[in-house]
């Protein structure tokens, strides 16, 4: 099994910050309020946002409920917000994990 150089160590010590990942435990966390399993593991609630926005939809949309409209488009923008704020928390844990791949040694590679 291929060693890392003590060269490579310290470059990895230098370049590579161990609390980044704790921080991408704690983005994960944001995550789970809206992704986990509820109760008697009922599914998560954006699951129920979307169907329900859907229902909405088909009412404006396909029936031509005006009156159905405004609520439709505040459902669609608090799940917009919720995905945003989703989608913030994984590029956060992403650019944390890549932020340690990019330090890989090269002699620790594996047919790269």
């Amino acid at each position: 099994m291929a060693e890392i150089a003590d060269k490579e160590l310290e470059a990895l010590q230098d370049g590579f910050d161990t609390l980044s990942l704790i921080h991408a435990v704690d983005e994960l966390d944001k995550m789970r309020g809206h992704l986990n399993d509820r109760e008697h593991h009922n599914p998560p609630e954006i699951r129920n946002d979307i169907l329900k926005l859907h229902d909405l939809a088909m009412d404006v949309v396909n029936h031509g409920m005006k009156g159905r409209a405004p609520a439709l488009f505040d459902l669609a923008i608090e799940i917009e917000d919720q995905l945003s704020d989703l989608s913030e928390a994984l590029e956060n844990i992403q650019e944390a994990i890549a932020k340690l791949t990019d330090l890989q040694p090269e002699s620790l590679r594996w047919g790269d």
